[in-house]
């Protein structure tokens, strides 16, 4: 797919960076950049100046791509409103953090109205709105697609070739598979560096250095973003406190009995899991 015209809806940091990637991907595209708020639009106006912009939803008619980046709780609303303005031609999708939810209350709405597929990219910072966007944020970044049985397989593969344009590494499984991984590997580091930076107190922030910064970094993320998406796939982050708490009660066990071999094989599995992470 070579889309004519992309509208991004909401500008956050995942979609200005998309929109200023998107730009650059594909700069012959008409691009429209709808934001719920009129003053959060200038500083699009001055990085996008041949982007569109605007607060109503009907400028998204006649949208090859329109890509959902508010937050997951106002997705169906949104939805609900832009449905007059899609056609059957049109890819929706969307970039929340957690996609069981998301493919449960939208895949209904835009069942025979528009082509949808689940996104989510993972890219971003601690950092939140357009002022944070970047675009070059999905270079080398994994994003993930969610198709299910009733996607079609010219959507999966325009929506792939769409994120491979903006740089980024595509992968496909389902959504119960997304969140079931994401929340071990993203919902949950999040959990455990804010219950660091808790546990460790301000005290001796003096003293931190890059050990401390890079733990806890994105501890310093936008809260209710991340309430909501602690609470959107509870399940599985729970599921994943659960081995959390494991693996710390064997390296409890391994300190408290001074078993130094316990604690020497303790961090070598970890240093050979870390190891094995794929370069960016």
């Amino acid at each position: 797919m070579k889309p004519a015209k992309i509208s991004i809806l909401a500008p956050g940091l995942i979609g200005g960076s998309v929109a200023l990637a998107a730009a650059r991907a594909y700069p012959n595209a008409e691009l429209f950049i709808w934001s719920r708020r009129k003053e959060s639009l200038a500083p699009i106006q001055k990085a996008l100046p041949k982007a569109k912009t605007g607060t109503d939803l009907p400028a998204a008619a006649g949208s090859d791509l329109i890509l959902l980046a508010a937050p997951a709780s106002a997705l169906a609303d949104l939805v609900r409103s832009l449905l007059p303005h899609l056609s059957a031609h049109t890819l929706v999708t969307d970039v929340a953090s957690v996609k069981g939810p998301v493919e449960k209350e939208l895949a209904p709405l835009l069942r025979g109205r528009a082509r949808w597929i689940g996104s989510h990219p993972m890219a971003g910072s601690e950092e939140s709105g357009f002022h944070a966007a970047r675009a070059d944020l999905f270079q080398n970044a994994t994003v993930i697609l969610t198709p299910t049985l009733s996607t079609a397989s010219q959507t999966t593969q325009d929506i792939s070739t769409f994120w491979k344009a903006l740089g980024a590494r595509v992968v496909k499984v389902t959504t119960e598979e997304h969140d079931r991984q994401v929340a071990r590997v993203s919902h949950l580091p999040h959990a455990v560096a804010a219950t660091l930076v808790r546990a460790a107190g301000p005290k001796g922030l003096p003293f931190a250095g890059p050990g401390y910064r890079d733990t806890t970094r994105i501890a310093a993320g936008p809260t209710a973003m991340w309430a909501e998406i602690l609470l959107g796939n509870r399940d599985e982050i729970l599921a994943g406190l659960n081995g959390f708490r494991t693996e710390l009660q064997a390296l409890e066990k391994a300190l408290e009995t001074r078993d130094a071999a316990a604690l020497t094989k303790f961090l070598e599995d970890a240093a050979k899991i870390r190891r094995a992470l794929p370069s960016s």
